[in-house]
């Protein structure tokens, strides 16, 4: 059988990812599922420009002031081993990796090996740090220990942002901009930082830092050789996308009536065809899909509600409603599937398995599965989220808020002076040499040279990493109880928003005045 895409299929996969196991986490979880960049633009690796990967006649570290000799220091990363145990995925670590167990290094990691070396040697320090096999809840609480211990471990971490609320309010986190950081620089995501902020503080970065993040983001897979025995080109549907043209009514158009009973025994489950395999918490996609937010901003760039408000009532009206639609689409973790596979991942032995076995013409999901299909024989592709208005002149998509890496800096006593001034530079030389290095590696030879025969998909993939965005009210859903209003199998969305409108705003407001106060006692680098 034809494998067009095995070699794309290495190539995100290699970065790997995050999912959420145990404690307090979103157990088993594989989603979390601005405005910001018109449709069509690109992300190198994390940072939006309009060209994909590094260009090749800049050096990005060259723009960096000159190094500063740091006479030896180390610099100690933490980091969620994403994922682990778990054979659909394949995290290799941000910055620091785990060696493979035959000795053999990736490109990917011979990239970090790369800025490693070239940044250690630079400023005369260390980095190194270990990949936690602990649970979220369990390294949370070992870093609210370092933090106010007052042993100081660790230096800065990589986890997923939504279970770090409480470091937030509690003012456990540095404001980077605190560090000295030229936050304007290509080589950090411009629009997540945008987005990210919160009354002027930033607590979270992505960049070429981390490639974690584009692994857990959310795309649309397609069957190509099920849709062409149904009648379909595939070409059609990737010009659709590359159009503007790949809208919630033409995507829910072809889903329709492309379920069957495959098996013939006159039992739909989760052994038969489908045209959508997907998950409740993927409403969420389709309710970004519409241009709207769960929390957006004020122009003090304080949080405010915005759920109530345009298209996201009629778009997640419409989701449910396909969702709803049990001949044509698998939601997978119905309590008939949860309870059938109680101690398994429902995850993999329904939807998943489903679309390897070439059961399934669409799979959301994000890119932290593609490892899962190594050895799939059908061919397959991507396509966007599709957008909800025709009109839209761009795409929407989201980064899991279980299932990928931001960048952020414990808020250590001992933080400020030169120990401060020093860990900003480090992070800054980090992520500008990642840029020359890792991002190149990581997209540009393995998304869209290499071996892979798909240009259409990697196209596509420059469409969908251009045009994320980054919801408040996903980063702090934990505290504010958001993302499950818009994850329910029912269109009373209205009344269930209503019910809780009052308290989402109430602990939004105390929030904001604990963020508040905590920016008044800002790091010193002088």
């Amino acid at each position: 059988m034809k494998k067009i895409l095995c070699a794309l299929l290495a190539l995100i996969m290699v970065a790997a990812c995050f999912v959420a196991c145990g404690g307090d986490d979103k157990e088993g979880d594989t989603s979390s599922t601005g405005d910001n960049n018109s449709q069509g633009s690109v992300i190198s690796g994390n940072v939006n420009e309009s060209n994909s990967g590094s260009n090749s006649d800049v050096v990005y570290h060259d723009m960096l002031p000159e190094a500063v000799d740091m006479g030896g220091r180390e610099f100690y990363i933490l980091q969620r081993w994403f994922g682990f145990g778990k054979p659909t995925i394949d995290f290799q670590g941000e910055v620091i990796w785990e060696d493979s167990e035959d000795g053999t290094m990736t490109n990917i990691n011979a990239a970090k090996k790369h800025v490693l070396d070239d940044v250690q040697a630079a400023y005369n320090c260390t980095v190194t740090g270990e990949m936690s096999t602990s649970t979220a809840g369990e390294i949370r609480t070992e870093l609210n220990n370092d933090i106010l211990g007052g042993t100081s471990k660790y230096d800065f971490c990589f986890e997923s942002y939504f279970y770090y609320f409480s470091f937030v309010q509690d003012g456990l986190l540095a404001d980077l901009n605190d560090l000295g950081i030229d936050f304007s620089k290509p080589w950090w995501d411009q629009y997540a930082l945008e987005d990210l902020s919160y009354c002027d503080e930033l607590y979270y970065a992505l960049g070429d830092i981390n490639t974690y993040d584009n692994d857990g983001t959310f795309v649309i897979l397609f069957n190509k050789d099920l849709y062409e025995e149904n009648g379909g080109n595939p070409q059609d549907l990737y010009d659709m996308a590359k159009n503007g043209e790949w809208t919630f009514e033409k995507f829910k158009e072809i889903v329709t009536g492309f379920g069957h009973d495959s098996k013939a025994d006159g039992v739909r489950d989760e052994f038969d065809t489908y045209g959508l395999l997907t998950e409740t918490s993927n409403l969420y996609n389709h309710f970004l899909a519409s241009g709207n937010k769960i929390i957006d901003k004020n122009a003090s760039d304080e949080p405010v509600l915005d759920l109530p408000t345009g298209a996201g009532y009629p778009a997640l009206t419409d989701a449910v409603n396909l969702y709803l639609n049990t001949n044509d689409v698998l939601v997978a973790d119905l309590d008939i599937y949860k309870d059938k596979y109680e101690g398994e991942d429902v995850y993999e032995m329904t939807v998943t398995n489903a679309f390897k076995e070439g059961r399934g013409l669409f799979y959301m999901t994000s890119l932290i599965h593609l490892p899962y299909f190594r050895d799939m024989e059908d061919d397959f592709g991507f396509l966007p989220i599709p957008k909800y208005n025709a009109a839209d002149d761009r795409y929407y998509h989201n980064m899991g808020a279980h299932t990928t890496s931001v960048l952020f800096v414990p808020k250590h006593a001992s933080l400020t002076g030169e120990n401060a001034k020093q860990l900003g530079i480090i992070i800054d030389a980090l992520a500008a040499y990642s840029k020359d290095y890792l991002t190149p590696e990581y997209y540009e030879k393995q998304l869209k040279r290499g071996d892979a025969q798909d240009p259409d998909s990697a196209e596509i993939l420059d469409i969908v990493f251009g045009s994320r965005v980054y919801d408040l009210g996903q980063v702090y859903g934990s505290l504010l109880a958001t993302t499950g209003l818009v994850e329910q199998l029912n269109t009373e969305i209205a009344s269930r928003v209503d019910g809780q409108k009052d308290v989402i705003e109430m602990n939004l407001g105390l929030l904001t005045e604990k963020v508040k106060a905590n920016a008044q006692k800002p790091i010193s680098i002088d």
